[in-house]
């Protein structure tokens, strides 16, 4: 029998800080960040000060340049940083980073054609990226009313049940689901339907699956099943791995509901992410409109097709 219950997904490894890595750990990955920041981060940087605190080789490190650093980072790992201990960790970091770069300028490497290929395929990306900043950035406005209205309409979206009870007919085609689904319209009962046509080994129980979770079943029978709202209520046909499937809502046990005052962060953050993408999606249609393009795709390499994944059972989960 082919399951639907899949392993929940380990959320402990998202849900560490960064002020819980210690030691020579949180050396490592301070050090680590700051290189990438100090290549990619794009703040604003404060009022310049000429102050001294530490010199390399007769090269100083001034408080304008470290405040400027610190201002690459997010406002919580800016908090640490402006500790006395995050602060020697980090001036230390800045460093060692100036003492590798000297080190590499002394062995040629920025005369190398690696260093300036990559130095202009990173040219090219900061580019990209201060145009999209410079058309977006100043376009993208949620308010909080707007995250409210949202909230409003995607209510149910933030405030799920805790686990709901449902049925299911099972079906292997999208014709024989269509009839099973036209006869739940004429009026048979589900139950009745799922006995006589659902191809799954609950069929003769009317095709109970019992009470699940949220994000237990594979992803397309998890969005349908929690998708319906009101006890008897069934699905459309849902394409489900292989087969269509048609889900009824049973039961369910309601959740503790979330106030908008704990979403409101998330929804005004996922609301400005599609804001950006349709304005972005617009203005490179536009670009593309105005610029002669020819593609020549009789000219792309070919490549070995990529072997097919065979069939995961335990991801289908149960029943």
């Amino acid at each position: 029998m082919k399951s639907k219950i899949r392993g929940q997904q380990d959320w402990v490894g998202r849900s560490q800080r960064f002020f819980k890595i210690k030691g020579k750990v949180l050396f490592i990955a301070l050090f680590a960040v700051i290189l990438s920041i100090s290549l990619y981060g794009c703040a604003k940087k404060p009022a310049p000060s000429s102050k001294v605190i530490a010199t390399v080789n007769g090269k100083p490190i001034t408080v304008g340049k470290f405040k400027s650093e610190i201002s690459k980072f997010p406002p919580n790992l800016q908090a640490y940083l402006q500790t006395p201990a995050g602060s020697k960790r980090f001036i230390r970091s800045l460093v060692d980073r100036q003492i590798l770069v000297n080190e590499a300028v002394k062995e040629g490497i920025n005369k190398s054609k690696g260093y300036k290929s990559q130095v202009s395929d990173f040219k090219k990306g900061l580019l990209v990226q201060l145009l999209l900043h410079k058309e977006i950035s100043n376009k993208v406005i949620v308010t909080t009313a707007d995250a409210k209205a949202y909230y409003k309409k995607h209510f149910l979206s933030f405030n799920l049940p805790s686990k709901i009870n449902v049925s299911y007919i099972q079906l292997n085609s999208l014709k024989q689901a269509q009839a099973a689904y036209n006869l739940l319209k004429s009026g048979k009962p589900f139950a009745a339907v799922a006995q006589k046509y659902s191809t799954a080994p609950n069929a003769k129980s009317g095709g109970t699956l019992g009470w699940i979770k949220f994000e237990e079943t594979t992803p397309a029978f998890n969005n349908a099943a929690f998708g319906l709202r009101k006890i008897g209520e069934y699905s459309n046909i849902v394409k489900v791995g292989n087969n269509f499937d048609i889900i009824r809502l049973n039961n369910m046990i309601t959740g503790k509901p979330k106030p908008f005052s704990e979403v409101k962060n998330d929804i005004i953050v996922m609301m400005k992410q599609k804001e950006a993408s349709k304005i972005l999606k617009n203005f490179v249609d536009k670009l593309r409109a105005k610029s002669k393009i020819k593609y020549y795709y009789n000219n792309l390499p070919a490549f070995e097709t990529a072997p097919a994944p065979g069939k995961n059972v335990a991801a289908s989960g149960k029943k």
